[in-house]
């Protein structure tokens, strides 16, 4: 299973809606359909998830940052 099928709902749902304006997100797509461990994301990754997917990484714990809890429905390693 991918982390784009992981997904929160409400981050992909963020990140669809900013698609429309925002073509760069398909790039954010793609890796996340073809990443199966949040641990292969780069920390560019992550920033730009952050960005387009309305999460603010700085009310997020270094602990979230680190194994992803924030991003989808269980923790990834």
């Amino acid at each position: 299973m991918t982390l784009y099928d992981q997904l929160k709902p409400e981050i992909k749902a963020k990140l669809e809606e900013n698609y429309k304006e925002y073509k760069t997100v398909g790039i954010i797509f793609d890796k996340l359909q073809n990443t199966n461990h949040y641990s292969d994301l780069t920390i560019d990754n992550i920033r730009s998830i952050c960005t387009f997917g309305d999460v603010w990484h700085h009310d997020l714990t270094q602990t979230q940052l680190i194994y992803g809890e924030w991003l989808t429905n269980k923790p990834q390693i």
